[in-house]
């Protein structure tokens, strides 16, 4: 083999990963296909101890330097196109590269945003539209916020975005039902409704200013928070590892995808709270359980 595990992702969760197998020495190879990461856009990581407001570019050069410091981990900057179980192993396909063997897997893959038809949101994401208010949320605090509520979860978090602002406006997909209950609940807490999705963000330099909706009107915003659907990378399917309903990794409390000798860890296995913090809790922890697997192995 030419390596004991692969790690098929470079961000968070595989870093983490890496430094962990590194400090048990065990060999691994991390590829990185050179591709932005989801919070690529990001001013900075939050809620990180130690590393609050550093940037995902230094975290991740940070935690390279580190990994490298040990004579155990390689990254080769390439994708992984194929997946192939072999004789005590795997063998991967590299785009334009050749192949690889490894005795074990790591899916660190993160997931694939499915941004919505909103005109402008590139120029804004990750900036003033945000998706988590716990990463960023204490930066907009007391401004006015949009609520993008194209999903039902979204509805049902009203009470948590209160404790950032009181200045909050729902733009509700119009397929969406709202039990008149919860409708009352909204205006009694003081939310302002609209019962569309804006269309076109306006503003300048990341800075929005107020959203269009279809029918022309104009509603000023600081920021609009987006929730957005997710989809796992076109690997995971050539993997063959169980789904959960919702369309996450299914692992044991392990780590371990229901094929042996795979496992995975960060955002493609999780669909609640996802931040850098929990991803590289879900590399390590992932790492250990791949420890002690191979150490009963031998």
């Amino acid at each position: 083999m030419d390596t004991q595990v692969a790690i098929i992702g470079s961000g968070p969760a595989g870093l983490a990963a890496a430094l962990t197998l590194s400090r048990s020495m065990i060999g691994s190879v991390v590829f990185d296909e050179g591709k932005p990461f989801r919070n690529a856009s990001s001013p900075f990581v939050a809620a990180l101890p130690g590393m609050d407001k550093t940037t995902p570019a230094e975290l991740r050069s940070t935690v390279r330097k580190e990994i490298l410091s040990y004579p155990f981990a390689r990254f080769e900057d390439a994708g992984v196109s194929g997946i192939r179980r072999i004789d005590n192993g795997f063998e991967l396909s590299l785009e334009n590269v050749g192949n690889l063997t490894a005795e074990t897997l790591l899916l660190a893959t993160g997931m694939v945003d499915l941004r919505p038809p909103l005109k402008g949101f590139e120029h804004y994401w990750g900036r003033s539209i945000i998706n988590c208010p716990f990463c960023h949320g204490i930066e907009w605090r007391d401004r006015t916020w949009g609520i993008y509520a194209q999903r039902p979860e979204v509805l049902a978090a009203a009470e948590i975005y209160r404790n950032w602002t009181p200045h909050l406006t729902y733009f509700i997909d119009r397929e969406m039902e709202l039990q008149s209950d919860r409708r009352a609940l909204l205006v009694s807490m003081g939310i302002k409704l609209e019962e569309a999705l804006p269309v076109e963000i306006h503003g300048a330099n990341g800075n929005m200013t107020h959203v269009e909706l279809p029918d022309g009107r104009a509603v000023r915003l600081d920021c609009l928070l987006v929730y957005p659907y997710q989809k796992q990378v076109n690997l995971i399917a050539d993997a063959q590892v169980a789904l959960g309903a919702g369309g996450s990794v299914e692992v044991d409390e392990g780590y371990r995808t229901s094929v042996p000798g795979i496992y995975a860890a960060g955002d493609l296995i999780y669909e609640g709270h996802q931040n850098t913090p929990t991803a590289l809790y879900m590399g390590n922890m992932a790492a250990a359980t791949m420890v002690m697997d191979y150490c009963f192995r031998k």
